[in-house]
């Protein structure tokens, strides 16, 4: 079976290319599938995560035009982009051609090249409107969320139009309206690990990109609350992004420069999570949460805001993990603290969460997405 995947570029180190990754890494090791990534973009630095050598990867190697304002009016960026993804489907001559919801979400489903059409959704249904509702000091914002709320109806309709379209969770597909072509399957673990954490070093972790999204903001005001009183401990936040001054400023503003770091991406996320005591989730929205199911499978416990998709369909509270309603800071505090002091919950949640994240291997996952594979064609 012939597979294309398309994606805007494999360089980023973000959640979406990592389960990619997997996932494509996984279907390159059985026999039947045949995988191609279509890249928009020319992938100068290459792919942030390892690729099987059975994968074709096809740069695009398309720029974005100069001129913003005719694109936007006259959309020649993506009539650009159509012409030349047309021309590569109808080259490799796909059974099945998957977006990652990228611009090509748009049109995909009109190229008869054919091949049957699935759309992946990576966020949740309302993304747009929590996006607009939580940048810092966002010029025309009740502009913006009238559009939003017009790109979210203009979704609705087209993903009906793919032979499937697929959700991250339950709660998402509820959103959805549950659409008669949907299914949900979770993202897959990106690795399995033998080693657990030892729950010694009083290190909080936290991995995403500097954005409002990510919530960083909320977790350094409840980092806050509990420092002084936990001086040995600290919390470091992987990443990158447009708020990383404003991040910066913010632990200065509490005095937490020696506490609170902020590093740069790494691409052993294991090494990583092993080498800390728990992970702390703010974000204000998500997709699924794939670094809760990566924190858990090396049998680290997290503290997670229950945002409108995803933590609560991975965590069970005060069981593998703490789940705070409300965005509290306070209470997302003591959660923290509760972990901090006493480490034998630690390591009976950290075991916990190791058991429970089962259900997310990726052989699990990834015999789901053969079934759909099959059913599909």
């Amino acid at each position: 079976m012939k597979i294309v995947y398309i994606i805007n570029s494999l360089e980023n180190s973000g959640g979406m290319e990592r389960v990619l990754t997997s996932k494509v890494n996984w279907l390159a090791s059985q026999r039947e599938f045949d995988l191609t990534i279509i890249s928009r973009t020319d992938n100068k630095n290459g792919c942030f995560f390892e690729l099987n050598k059975n994968i074709t990867v096809e740069n695009l190697s398309l720029k974005q035009s100069n001129n913003k304002v005719l694109n936007l009016i006259f959309k020649t960026d993506r009539k650009e982009f159509k012409k030349e993804l047309s021309k590569k489907l109808f080259e490799l001559k796909p059974d099945i051609t998957i977006s990652m919801f990228g611009d090509e979400y748009q049109f995909l489903h009109t190229i008869k090249d054919g091949s049957k059409k699935i759309i992946e959704f990576h966020f949740s249904k309302n993304y747009l409107s929590h996006l607009m509702a939580n940048i810092p000091n966002l010029s025309f914002r009740r502009l913006r969320k009238l559009y939003a709320s017009y790109l979210q109806y203009k979704q609705q309709r087209v993903v009906l139009k793919y032979d499937q379209f697929v959700l991250l969770t339950e709660k998402d597909q509820v959103l959805w309206n549950n659409p008669a072509n949907s299914s949900v399957i979770s993202n897959p673990l990106s690795f399995n690990s033998i080693e657990k954490s030892n729950g010694k070093q009083k290190e909080i972790i936290a991995i995403g990109r500097f954005i409002a999204q990510k919530g960083f903001d909320l977790l350094i005001k409840s980092f806050s609350l509990i420092a002084k009183n936990n001086p040995d401990w600290k919390v470091i936040i992987y990443g990158e992004g447009q708020d990383k001054d404003y991040l910066l400023e913010l632990i200065k503003s509490y005095n937490l420069q020696n506490v609170i770091f902020l590093k740069p991406p790494t691409k052993n996320i294991k090494e990583a999570l092993l080498n800390s005591s728990i992970l702390a989730f703010p974000s204000r929205y998500e997709g699924f949460g794939l670094v809760l199911t990566e924190a858990m499978e090396c049998g680290v416990p997290c503290v997670a805001f229950n945002c409108e998709c995803g933590p609560s369909e991975i965590i069970t509270d005060e069981k593998d993990g703490y789940l705070i309603e409300g965005f509290n800071v306070e209470n997302f505090s003591k959660s923290l603290e509760k972990l901090m002091i006493n480490k034998e919950l630690r390591l009976l949640m950290g075991k916990t969460a190791s058991q429970n994240v089962k259900r997310f291997h990726i052989d699990e996952i990834m015999s789901k997405w053969t079934k759909l594979f099959n059913d599909t064609i």
